[in-house]
């Protein structure tokens, strides 16, 4: 149980106003978080902390480099660097520790880390996922970096262990080559991630119960079903993400039978990576061309044209003159609208409507395990398509040179086919899908477990980290 003082305030996050903040002159660190400490206070070194690494002043790779800037970190990343380090500052609290003369060894790993993992310093008791502790442990080691260039303390030494890993050569395509990376000793082993999905049957079952209760909502669980955007971007879908007119849809194999075709669409708005401004309230981010299957997009098309008007009729409904009505009609450039109210789908919406209870969710499923479920759907039918190469292998399984000529196969139809649909794959998501084809077709592929293996040694870049719980 966690040991509360009676005097003091929970310490929290907390965000600014930020027209408030952006008339008072503090415009560009507006949209960061910043923490409250127990005096309900503003904590000033945390939260000058927090604005360094914000905007790109301070970052791990750029210590000691004079006038050194990086890209700062998304707001989610923010987020949970903020959730992350309060959770530090308010275990020194409790636990009577000076914070910023914390020893690596007996405060970091023995302490804090061994409460959170056998559950004395946790909410509820019981031990926190390895991925949780290392993630609040490399915080709380930025952190003390960054005050020793500070010079808030003394040195901070953090013990490291070197790691040879082969990774894919970013200059030849299917070449490899090697890497050397220092990981922090101490850190919590993490589990290997394996996939399990929902059996089909239930996800159809449950696609049908979203479609039922609103066709839109149904037609955006498809749209990442078929494609595997991510629910922010199919969110901040555009109406025009699809051309408007068919004839200008770019079809890659218009020989195909129709089913088959495929529609090359642009996105541009809350994908994953670089922060080039705002539109709309949507992050404009790096351009990424992805697939959209022919019937899906003649579902887009069809949505857009007959039903998605009759949801703008209902926005329109709140104007009270013509000028309001035309800015609404303008600024209403988002394809999803909730039929009821007009409005758009966030990403957030579209996480409730998937998980609500009215269309009993699978256990464990969620819009970003959908882009696994498209991948490994994919994959398997690749897999089918090479049925003589896999009945090879699972009789000669004990050949470790067949299971490397079935693994080459699905690495080279990730790389060429499922990675520039899913964009931003590591090469941890692709030892995954091999480690469930592996889980599938019943072989021991020992060379990706020892890959997973030296992966999970690696140091854990925290930007990573971050983006991978907004997945």
């Amino acid at each position: 149980m966690i040991p509360k003082r009676r005097d003091a305030f929970p310490y929290r996050v907390a965000y600014g106003t930020k027209e408030f903040l952006e008339k008072k002159g503090f415009g560009r660190v507006a949209a960061l978080p910043f923490i409250m400490d127990n005096r309900a206070g503003y904590h000033r070194i945390a939260n000058q902390f927090l604005i360094d690494i914000g905007l790109g002043e301070w970052s791990v790779g750029t210590r000691g480099a004079e006038h050194a800037s990086t890209i700062p970190p998304t707001e989610r990343t923010m987020h949970n660097y903020a959730h992350w380090l309060k959770n530090y500052l308010e275990y020194c609290h409790v636990r009577g520790k000076d914070p910023l003369k914390a020893d690596y060894k007996i405060d970091l790993i023995q302490s804090y880390q061994g409460e959170m993992s056998t559950g004395s310093w946790s909410r509820d008791n019981v031990g926190l996922k390895a991925r949780t502790v290392n993630a609040r442990v490399d915080v709380a080691c930025m952190f003390l970096q960054w005050a020793v260039d500070k010079g808030l303390r003394e040195p901070f030494h953090i013990p490291k262990v070197r790691r040879t890993l082969v990774v894919d050569s970013p200059h030849s395509s299917g070449a490899r080559t090697t890497k050397i990376v220092e990981a922090r000793r101490g850190k919590v082993r993490e589990s290997k991630r394996r996939l399990g999905f929902p059996d089909e049957i239930e996800i159809g079952a449950w696609l049908m119960r979203v479609r039922k209760t609103c066709t839109v909502e149904g037609l955006i669980a498809e749209l990442i079903l078929e494609t595997a955007v991510r629910r922010a971007e199919a969110a901040a879908w555009r109406i025009d993400t699809l051309p408007l007119d068919p004839c200008e849809w770019h079809v890659v194999n218009q020989k195909a039978p129709i089913d088959n075709q495929a529609v090359v669409v642009l996105l541009r708005y809350d994908t994953k990576g670089h922060d080039y401004g705002e539109d709309h309230g949507d992050k404009i981010g790096p351009e990424d061309q992805i697939l959209l299957p022919m019937p899906m997009a003649l579902k887009l098309h069809e949505y857009r044209q007959k039903v998605r008007p009759k949801a703008l009729t209902v926005a329109l409904r709140k104007a009270t003159n013509v000028r309001e009505a035309q800015a609404l009609r303008e600024n209403a450039v988002h394809l999803f609208l909730n039929p009821a109210t007009g409005e758009r789908y966030t990403g957030q919406n579209i996480y409730d409507f998937w998980t609500r209870n009215s269309a009993r969710c699978p256990r464990g499923w969620s819009p970003h395990l959908a882009r696994d479920f498209w991948a490994c759907r994919v994959l398997w039918k690749h897999l089918t398509q090479q049925q003589a190469l896999v009945d090879q292998a699972i009789k000669n399984k004990v050949d470790p040179s067949v299971l490397k000529i079935l693994a080459l196969d699905i690495e080279g139809f990730i790389q060429l086919t499922i990675k520039p649909q899913l964009r931003h794959v590591s090469r941890e998501t692709t030892m995954i899908y091999l480690q469930w084809v592996s889980d599938r077709l019943g072989l021991n592929m020992n060379f990706v477990e020892n890959y997973m293996q030296q992966l999970s040694e690696e140091d854990i870049d925290n930007e990573n980290i971050a983006e991978e719980d907004n997945k």
